[in-house]
């Protein structure tokens, strides 16, 4: 597949302008919206229970909303720094096997999946609030390892910061050291959501099991009507 050496993904670059942008204003406006689409574990779980009986209860589907929305809302300069920087490294390292719709798509599958796993985990525990886009870019990076470990014929990974390309494998390995101190660190209590970073990685995981079930090689991927596109025609 033939690309130009300053390709990038323009679902990587929209969706962290997105967070860049809601960041920058919430700083300056002292952190509203960061209050207001954060994902609050049991808002979730009463908006379900209110849609059981009431469908159209419109605040129970702004809560669902938040389901998505708080990836895009983070709690400081730090915060935002380091997710936008490990969502450019991952996101580019996806686009580069499997173009933009499966970096917009696995975005979107694994922010739900990772707030889902919050929720399970924190229902019952008072105003537990979780929010940012860390849940998501584990989930990125979870496609890319199921991805690295199944397609054998995928390129190297050539994405910044790396100062050369590296064989997928050495990639995916630094994903799963990721994932590992999540599952090791997800007892001790330190302020970071583990769960929603295990959550999305484990949507990630099955998002990639199910796309190489059905197109057992990277060729026959690149061949077939789920491959590589930008959001806007096909590269």
């Amino acid at each position: 597949m033939a690309r130009r050496r300053f390709d990038h993904s323009r679902a990587v670059i929209a969706l962290g302008g997105v967070m860049a942008i809601v960041a920058l204003a919430d700083l300056a406006l002292g952190f509203p919206m960061a209050t207001r689409f954060a994902l609050r574990a049991s808002d979730l779980t009463e908006a379900w229970a209110t849609l059981q009986h009431t469908p159209g209860a419109p605040e129970a589907w702004r809560s669902i909303g938040t389901l998505w929305s708080y990836a895009f809302v983070h709690a400081g300069v730090e915060h935002i720094g380091f997710n936008l920087l490990y969502f450019w490294f991952f996101g580019s390292l996806l686009y580069e096997v499997a173009g933009d719709r499966w970096v917009l798509g696995g975005f979107l599958f694994t922010t739900a999946t990772a707030g889902l796993a919050f929720v399970l985990r924190h229902h019952d525990v008072g105003r537990a609030t979780v929010l940012g886009a860390s849940g998501s870019v584990s989930g990125l990076a979870g496609l890319y390892v199921l991805l690295a470990f199944r397609w054998s014929a995928m390129p190297h990974a050539s994405a910044w910061p790396l100062a050369r390309p590296i064989p997928p494998i050495q990639a995916a390995l630094f994903a799963l050291i990721g994932a590992a101190t999540d599952v090791y660190m997800l007892s001790e209590g330190d302020g970071v959501a583990r769960d929603a970073h295990l959550g999305g990685f484990a949507g990630g995981l099955f998002l990639g099991m199910l796309l190489t079930t059905f197109l057992p090689t990277w060729e026959q991927f690149l061949r077939s009507k789920l491959g590589p596109s930008r959001l806007l025609g096909r590269r």
